[in-house]
């Protein structure tokens, strides 16, 4: 076990790097975001084809949020 001053910082350091689209679904997810090298967030993608600064993934918002990238992990991996 570990304090709050052992933890991992709230924003992920994947900020800022070069990115593209992940594969989708056919129901479209992730919906253009790319995923994340560093916290495996699916994340938007800036113009410039980086990450923006993100927090890092802490789990799935919603179950169809969980089943959607267990989903995607299962068809395309990392």
């Amino acid at each position: 076990m570990w304090t709050e001053l052992d933890a991992d910082p709230p924003t992920c350091p994947g900020g800022g790097l070069a990115a593209t689209a992940a594969p989708a679904l056919a129901d479209g997810f992730p919906d253009g975001r790319a995923l994340c090298p560093v916290c495996t967030r699916f994340v938007a993608v800036r113009r410039d084809g980086t990450l923006p600064r993100h927090r890092s993934w802490r789990g799935a918002a919603s179950r169809g949020e969980e089943a959607r990238r267990r989903e995607w992990f299962n068809a395309f991996g990392w």
